[in-house]
């Protein structure tokens, strides 16, 4: 009898020493399955908020054909459109409210250009990358608020032509 009693006890208590770890086991696995879900939920939404937005600022009208002077002043080039990508509106709010600022800007930038400079892909990238650095200075989109201006620069050249 005794016997019996011990090989009861010794089985309930094989079987407390299972079912125990396996139940505890359980409980953290859902926790952490709960807490990483939510971890992850909160990641896409931090994503979504942080994305900037891609706003159209134009500063010169299609059709309006906008002229700038050369280096040396015999030749001007003849702008058709001038429209910016900015990441937020108060970059377009402050491109509208600075209008003047800018157009001073893309005078003096034109002045430093020669014809052939206006010739190649790479002289008007780099036109297009000083026009973009010079509204963010004049926006006050610089440093840290970068992100948050002028992101993309689209000019259209009609013509280059000689004044005499």
């Amino acid at each position: 009898m005794a016997d019996e009693e011990k090989k009861k006890k010794g089985f309930g208590g094989l079987l407390m020493m299972i079912l125990i770890p396996a139940v505890v086991a359980a409980g953290v696995t859902i926790v952490t399955i709960m807490m990483l879900g939510t971890n992850l939920t909160n990641q896409r939404q931090e994503t979504t908020v942080t994305t900037p937005v891609e706003i159209k600022a134009v500063l010169i009208q299609s059709g309006t054909y906008q002229t700038f002077m050369l280096k040396g002043g015999k030749e001007v080039a003849v702008i058709d459109s001038l429209s910016f990508t900015v990441a937020s509106d108060a970059c377009r709010a402050a491109i509208g409210s600075k209008n003047d600022e800018i157009m001073d800007g893309l005078m003096l930038i034109f002045l430093s250009k020669d014809k052939s400079e206006l010739n190649t892909a790479a002289g008007i990238e780099l036109l297009k990358k000083q026009i973009r650095a010079m509204v963010n200075e004049i926006t006050g989109f610089t440093g840290d608020r970068e992100r948050l201006g002028v992101i993309g620069v689209y000019l259209y050249i009609k013509a280059i032509s000689s004044v005499e």
